[in-house]
């Protein structure tokens, strides 16, 4: 030192390096060089799905939970920012079912799968969010969580299909489509001559007996009435003359019966009358489609044989007609002015002899007695009314032939053609003594009576062949 000196130290402000750093996030501002004693704020963001925790130094000591940080820079500074992965709440719910699996917390970025089950008798149908806004048709559905999420599962109730079936019926009600769990009533009606049985189901098994019947929906059904072909009694009866051959018995509806009767000696058959005593038939046997229960009387009469008479020139007869076998028989000879009665013959040809010169005769009608008759008239002092030549004209008769019937000596009498059976056929009056009257009369026996006004009478059968 050679003198006085003044010497002067120069200092200057230290620079130092603050670095900043994150953690799945981002620095925004802060790092770089400052100078001693700066207040540095030190500022990070996050990446999506994290958030701020905490800045630690070098060493990992945590320094501030706050964002931004600010501090003073003394020295060299290294500084950390930390995020972590956020974690969101998954809220599944269900209407009309159950959740199997998904809901809960789950990290950001997780695929979460979200399942449901039905409740008995709903399906899925979809997913939706909190707003009530479709995400998926799909049962499980998975989904990336990215925040707080309500998801809701949606279900409808089935609807089923009921159909019905009938055999020898027809279905009223209940078919159709129905919602789980509906009770349904179904119901048939019978065809006629059937009556219900009971309800199948598709398998075959037997469901209810009941007519109509109410089950409960739980899938699709299909079911079927049954319907089983009704039976019926045919009670036959005989009046006292008679008895029944057959017929009576146990009948399906709808089968053909055929009732028939026998009549005792001396009998015969008139009518098949029901229960109620109204007539039914004349047929015998009776046919008939049996439609239900059913009583039927067979009626008998005593037998019914035609007596016929008729008089010769000179009088006239009466007493002819239909008469029951056994009973008694009058026929009673009325001569006209001038004539006197002779005598009664018989038989097919009305030449035999009766025995009774009575003009009022008696008899039973037995198998043995006949049953054509005349009266014979004679002039008083004179000859008989069928012996004179020029009486012979006088005898009235009918015949057939090639589809006509021929009338003589029957001018002006009123005519009536009947069966046998007493059902008539033709009635006119004869316009001459040799009328001719067209008529297809079918072959059989017939029977013909003539009446011209009170006292003229004439019976007789004729044949058509």
């Amino acid at each position: 030192m050679t003198g006085d000196t003044a010497v002067q130290a120069h200092f200057a402000i230290n620079s130092y390096l603050v670095s900043l750093s994150a953690v799945n996030g981002t620095i925004t501002s802060g790092g770089g060089s400052h100078t001693h004693g700066t207040e540095v704020t030190a500022e990070a963001s996050n990446e999506e799905g994290y958030h701020f925790v905490k800045w630690t130094n070098a060493a990992g000591d945590s320094l501030s939970g706050e964002n931004p940080y600010t501090f003073t820079v003394t020295g060299d500074t290294a500084v950390q920012a930390h995020f972590a992965i956020n974690s969101y709440l998954v809220s599944l719910s269900a209407v009309n079912g159950t959740i199997t699996s998904g809901g809960g917390s789950h990290t950001h970025g997780t695929e979460v799968t979200a399942e449901a089950s039905n409740e008995e008798g709903y399906h899925f149908v979809k997913w939706t969010n909190a707003a009530g806004d479709s995400l998926s048709g799909e049962n499980p559905y998975t989904f990336t969580v990215t925040g707080d999420t309500a998801v809701q599962a949606h279900f409808a109730i089935n609807s089923y299909s009921v159909s019905l079936s009938a055999v020898n019926g027809t279905i009223t009600s209940g078919d159709g489509s129905h919602t789980h769990g509906t009770e349904v009533t179904a119901e048939a009606r019978n065809e006629e001559g059937y009556h219900f049985v009971k309800w199948t189901n598709a398998a075959g098994d037997s469901l209810s007996g009941e007519n109509p019947y109410t089950f409960m929906v739980t899938g699709d059904t299909a079911v079927q009435a049954h319907f089983a072909i009704n039976s019926y009694e045919v009670n036959l009866f005989a009046t006292e003359h008679g008895r029944i051959a057959s017929g009576d018995g146990t009948y399906t509806h709808g089968a053909e019966a055929a009732a028939e009767a026998a009549a005792y000696y001396g009998y015969h058959f008139i009518r098949w009358e029901n229960a109620a005593g109204d007539s039914l038939s004349a047929d015998n046997p009776y046919r008939f489609a049996v439609k239900g229960d059913m009583e039927l009387t067979a009626v008998f009469s005593g037998v019914r044989r035609l007596v016929t008479a008729e008089a010769s020139a000179g009088g006239r007869v009466t007493g002819g007609g239909y008469y029951d076998y056994g009973s008694q028989v009058t026929l009673t000879a009325l001569p006209d002015s001038g004539y006197r009665f002779a005598k009664w013959t018989a038989g097919e040809k009305l030449v035999e002899q009766v025995g009774s010169t009575d003009s009022s005769y008696s008899f039973l009608l037995i198998w043995a007695a006949f049953d054509s008759y005349r009266a014979n008239f004679v002039k008083e002092g004179g000859g008989t009314g069928v012996g004179a030549t020029h009486e012979l004209h006088l005898l009235p008769g009918v015949y057939y032939a090639e589809g006509v019937l021929h009338l003589v000596n029957l001018d002006g009498y009123s005519i009536s053609v009947s069966t046998m059976k007493g059902e008539r056929v033709l009635q006119f009056t004869a316009d001459s003594d040799n009328a001719e009257q067209a008529a297809a009369l079918p072959a059989g026996v017939y029977i013909l009576n003539a009446a011209k006004w009170k006292e003229k009478y004439y019976v007789t059968k004729f044949v058509v062949k």
